[in-house]
């Protein structure tokens, strides 16, 4: 609980109305100046195949209208998935002091879900994949730029879009929590404008 205080203690300082302060469309370049961890990604959700605490299929297009962060619990990544969960739980633990908490989905993906810690936060479960848990690790890292062989943890926008990921241990839980607040305020990008759209346009 101790390791917690630090970024409880800068939610106080902050506020919860300070979180509203998101940089918005510059968002993405805000956070890459803060966190050196931090990389920016656009692109679609991959399919995941997983299956949840339930039993049940667990589908990224399912949670669409939510902020998602998904990281990989590997059998033979040892301290760095341990150091890194830890980083998570301290975000977890302060977003869901926040109005955040209705917002945002956390996922655990592991072969064996047995012991791994989630704070007993109702918006984190651990899901196994429906396959190879290496080849889904594969896909994912596949749309880092970066070289490496540190885990990941990979955001999803509110519209199922996997748009940035923090590497490794290093990162400041506060930014990550900033991210994600800036991600559940973000704007929905409007729909491409058909064809339709464009010729009813030119009769207004």
């Amino acid at each position: 609980m101790r390791r917690l205080v630090p970024i409880a203690m800068t939610m106080a300082l902050l506020g919860i109305p300070a979180l509203a302060d998101h940089p918005g469309e510059r968002l993405d370049e805000v956070t890459a100046q803060k966190e050196p961890a931090f990389e920016a990604i656009s692109g679609p959700a991959p399919d995941l195949d997983l299956i949840g605490a339930d039993g049940q299929p667990l589908d990224l297009a399912d949670l669409v209208g939510q902020v998602v962060a998904v990281h990989v619990r590997s059998s033979p990544c040892l301290e760095p998935c341990r150091a890194q969960h830890d980083r998570l739980a301290q975000t977890v633990a302060s977003l869901n002091a926040s109005p955040m908490r209705e917002m945002v989905r956390f996922i655990t993906i592991a072969e064996e879900p047995d012991g791994i810690d989630t704070v007993d936060a109702g918006n984190w479960s651990v899901a196994v994949p429906n396959g190879a848990l290496e080849d889904l690790e594969v896909e994912l890292a596949s749309r880092s730029a970066r070289n490496g062989d540190n885990p990941m943890i990979h955001l999803f926008d509110r519209e199922g879009r996997h748009v940035a990921i923090f590497h490794g241990a290093s990162f400041a839980p506060l930014n990550l929590l900033m991210h994600i607040n800036g991600l559940t305020n973000a704007h929905p990008h409007p729909e491409p404008e058909g064809l339709l759209d464009r010729a009813r346009g030119w009769f207004r």
